[in-house]
């Protein structure tokens, strides 16, 4: 679970600090930045499995320099990721099959990398590191309600160090075994991050860190991908394209539980199965109705595509630690929106009781600009992503709702929290935005027009 991600110089992420609970969802205006905060994640998921050069080149951009925070006068050349990992402590196991359990499960990952000009251009690392984090407070440090019995299930370790780098031995990695050895491994620099390179249980902490990294999902539905049929040796995972439906299916031989939850949508639904074709060794999914018709996937409308993916990845226990599903309210009708919502709530952890196997620890963070989704979540649940002017570029904020848990009231936070008004300034025909922020984009308008027009399609 990500609980808190802070960001610099990563596209239009000057300096960002967000803090998650179990459903997140960014609410904003188109360009506002909410695909670039999934960005975000995505690249430090593939960071933990891939050489830096090509977990760049697999982020959307226009070369390795515009994933820069980038203004009319220059760009950054340094971008640095912190991110405050929650783990439910289970049992990793290495590339040669050895297990091993995490010392800590509430850990604090740091990245910072350089753009270096050149013919070629080039990405390196600058820092890294995993410390683990403090358990005593816990549920003020997490932020968002939560039971004894979820903070005692997730609850182990302390403060510790298992990657740094010193700033006196540079050039080298440093990383701590957990067997009591105090004295640390000391590893060069390459082209990859600590955790990319990591495969061995010596290191159960940090194995376990990237093991949640490499979990996370980004899903950016395509209709042409969850129609198409699988062969028979197709992978059993849904991809971020949502290739794979028939054969997750088929290993989850689950169909039970996910009737049940298409049935919100759609009510005469009898059926999810999956039938094997010989004739071209293929894997087709089919919907069959309470009178006994069939429809194949190909033929299914396209929100009742995207809910059934989702609903799959909410029955598969391997679906990921944290999925991020952009605009899920697309191709749903409005009656659609609330079962959707209700599905993305279902599926992420429940903080009311212990993580298990009935109650994964699992996390969902959506985006989207429309306000029939917004209108149906918690405040608790609502990011507002809003952008200001510096220098010729419109770069991006992350703010809280009033009297919400993220609502730092202190004075200290970077971000101050926005009234719902910011969001819903079009149903009243209101806007009271001070006349001073002069620098800053006009929240409430851009939301009344934009919003207004969409409500109106």
């Amino acid at each position: 679970m990500l609980t808190r991600l802070k960001v610099k110089g990563f596209k239009s992420l000057e300096d960002v600090e967000i803090r998650f609970g179990p459903l997140t969802c960014v609410a904003g205006i188109n360009s506002a930045g909410k695909s670039n905060l999934f960005d975000a994640i995505e690249f430090l998921q593939r960071l933990a499995g891939a050489p830096i050069m090509e977990a760049a080149r697999s982020i959307r951009n226009n070369g390795l320099a515009s994933l820069f925070t980038q203004t009319m006068s220059g760009q950054a050349h340094v971008m640095e990721f912190e991110a405050d990992l929650l783990l439910d402590g289970s049992p990793v196991t290495d590339d040669s099959g050895r297990v091993a359990t995490p010392a800590s499960t509430y850990l604090r990952y740091r990245l910072v990398l350089q753009y270096v000009a050149g013919s070629p251009e080039e990405i390196t690392l600058l820092s890294e590191s995993l410390t683990g984090l403090p358990t005593v407070g816990l549920a003020k440090l997490l932020g968002f309600a939560a039971s004894k019995e979820f903070l005692a299930s997730v609850r182990r370790g302390g403060k510790a160090d298992f990657i740094s780098m010193d700033e006196a031995v540079p050039g080298q990695i440093s990383m701590w075994q957990e067997d009591g050895n105090k004295l640390p491994r000391r590893f060069p620099v390459a082209r990859s991050t600590v955790l990319a390179q990591l495969n061995l249980a010596d290191y159960p902490t940090a194995l376990a860190a990237k093991r949640e990294m490499q979990s996370w999902k980004a899903l950016r539905l395509e209709l042409s991908a969850l129609r198409r049929p699988d062969d028979f040796s197709s992978p059993s995972k849904i991809s971020s394209q949502g290739e794979h439906l028939p054969a997750t299916l088929a290993r989850l031989n689950n169909s039970e539980s996910i009737v049940a939850r298409l049935a919100m949508l759609v009510p005469d639904v009898d059926e999810v199965l999956v039938r094997d074709i010989d004739a071209n060794a293929s894997r087709v999914l089919y919907l069959r109705s309470r009178n006994g018709a069939m429809q194949e996937a190909k033929t299914l409308s396209d929100g009742v595509l995207r809910f059934l993916a989702l609903a799959v990845l909410e029955a598969d226990p391997e679906s990921g630690a944290l999925i991020c599903v952009e605009e899920p309210e697309n191709g749903m009708h409005p009656g659609g929106v609330t079962a959707i919502l209700e599905l993305l709530k279902h599926t992420a952890v429940d903080p009311a009781f212990a993580v298990g196997p009935d109650n994964p620890l699992r996390q969902i963070l959506v985006n989207t600009h429309a306000p029939q989704l917004v209108q149906r979540l918690l405040p608790d649940e609502l990011i507002i992503c809003h952008g200001y002017r510096r220098d010729g570029a419109v770069l991006s904020l992350y703010s809280p709702l009033p009297d919400t848990w993220r609502d730092d009231k202190s004075g200290r936070g970077a971000v101050k929290a926005l009234g719902l008004g910011a969001v819903f300034a079009y149903l009243n025909g209101n806007s009271h935005t001070p006349p001073d922020l002069t620098e800053k984009l006009n929240i409430e308008q851009e939301y009344r027009r934009q919003l207004a027009a969409l409500a109106t399609k």
